[in-house]
C-alpha cells in the first residue's frame, strides 16, 4: 500500500508560493465491477371477460329476482414459475485466511485520489488557496516469496494537470527509483532511513499482507453483495502511519517544518469465490509546511484533505521477471 510522497508535496508548495493554484476543482470517481447474476421470474398473468375469470378454485353463485335469473361463474386461475439460482458458497475467515496464505505473487491495479483544501496563514490573516487534487495509478507486481516488486506510477496534480512518471524496482535486497527521466539506486542519503526499513514495510503492508493482517481480527461490519463476501475495518492510526512509509517519497519525515498526520481510516476487503478480488481504502489526512513567502516573512500551509484507494488483485502466483536497470543508474 503506498501512498503520494512527498516530493508531490513539494510541487504543491512550490504551486502555492507562485500563486498558480486558483479555485479550479476536480474530482474522480472510479469502481469496482462486481459480478451480478439474474433470477428469472415468469410474471403472473390474468385471463378475465365480463363474464368468465378462469381459475383452479371454481365457485357458482346463482341469483334469483323476479326479472331474471342470471347466473355469474368465477374460475379465477395463477399460474407462477421461477427458475431455482444455486446460491454461492459463503466462505469462513478461517478459509479466507488459508486462501491468502497460498498467494505467494500477484499483480494489482490501484486508483488512487487525494484531495486537499488548502489554506495559507500568515499572521493573523488566514487565506483559503482552493482546492488541490493529486491522482495517481498503479500498476504493480509483488512477489512475497522472492521478495521481488515491480510497480510503475503515473501521477496527475490539478488544477495544472501537471503528470509525473515513476518506475520502481526492488530486487536482491535493493531499491531502484525511476523519476525524472533517470534511474537512482535508493541508499540511507538518498532515502532518509535504511532502505531495510522500507524493505521490510514493503512486504508487511503491500496490499495482500494489509488485507491478511486485518481479516485475523473480527470486522466492525460485513455484507453479501451479488455473491461477494465484503468486510469492513476501521484501521488504526499506527497502521495509517506505516501505510504511508510504505514506498519511497513517504517515508518517515526529518523535517521538523513538515507534520503529516493520519485519521478515521477505512478498510473494505472484498472476496469473490473464496479469493481476494480487490477492495478500498479511504483516510483522512493532513499536512502541514511552515516555509517563508517569497518575501522572507514566515508563513504556514494547510493542506487537510481525504485520500480515497481502490484497488483489484490480478493474475495470483503469476510468475513474472523482474530485471534491474543496466546503465545509467545513480547512486
Amino acid at each position: 500500500m503506498k501512498r503520494l510522497g512527498f516530493l508531490l508535496v513539494g510541487i504543491l508548495l512550490a504551486g502555492l508560493v507562485t500563486g498558480c493554484i486558483g479555485k479550479n476543482e476536480t474530482s474522480t470517481t472510479s469502481a469496482i465491477t462486481q459480478p451480478t447474476h439474474s433470477t428469472q421470474v415468469t410474471s403472473t398473468t390474468h385471463s378475465e371477460t365480463p363474464e368468465t375469470m378462469t381459475s383452479s378454485t371454481t365457485s357458482s353463485v346463482t341469483k334469483t329476482s323476479t326479472t331474471a335469473t342470471p347466473t355469474k361463474t368465477s374460475t379465477p386461475t395463477e399460474t407462477q414459475s421461477q427458475t431455482p439460482t444455486q446460491q454461492p458458497k459463503i466462505y469462513t475467515r478461517e478459509e479466507l485466511l488459508k486462501n491468502l496464505e497460498k498467494i505467494k505473487r500477484f499483480t494489482y491495479l490501484e486508483n488512487v485520489s487525494v484531495t486537499f483544501n488548502v489554506k495559507i496563514k500568515q499572521g493573523n490573516t488566514t487565506i483559503n488557496a482552493g482546492e488541490v487534487s493529486i491522482i495517481a495509478k498503479k500498476i504493480g507486481y509483488i512477489d512475497l516469496e522472492s521478495y521481488e516488486a515491480d510497480i510503475n506510477t503515473t501521477t496527475r496534480t490539478f488544477p495544472g494537470g501537471g503528470s509525473s512518471f515513476t518506475r520502481e524496482i526492488i530486487k536482491d535486497g535493493e531499491i531502484y527509483l525511476y523519476a525524472n527521466g533517470m534511474w537512482q539506486k535508493l541508499t540511507n542519503e538518498t532515502l532518509g532511513i535504511p532502505p531495510e526499513n522500507l524493505l521490510n514495510l514493503t512486504w508487511e503492508y503491500n496490499l495482500v499482507s494489509f488485507v491478511k493482517r486485518y481479516l485475523k481480527k473480527d470486522p466492525q461490519n460485513m455484507t453479501i453483495v451479488n455473491g461477494s463476501q465484503i468486510f469492513y475495518y476501521t484501521i488504526s492510526d499506527e497502521d495509517l502511519k506505516h501505510v504511508a512509509e510504505a514506498f519511497p517519497g513517504a517515508v518517515e519525515n526529518k523535517n521538523e517544518n513538515i507534520t503529516v498526520s493520519f485519521s478515521n481510516g477505512i478498510l473494505e476487503m472484498v472476496f469473490k469465490n473464496g479469493q481476494l478480488y480487490g477492495g478500498r481504502l479511504m483516510y483522512n489526512m493532513e499536512i502541514r509546511i511552515r516555509t517563508q513567502d517569497l518575501e522572507g516573512k514566515p508563513m504556514e500551509i494547510i493542506e487537510i484533505g481525504e485520500e480515497y484507494d481502490e484497488f483489484l488483485i490480478k493474475d495470483i502466483n503469476v510468475k513474472k521477471r523482474v530485471e534491474v536497470p543496466k546503465e545509467g543508474v545513480r547512486v
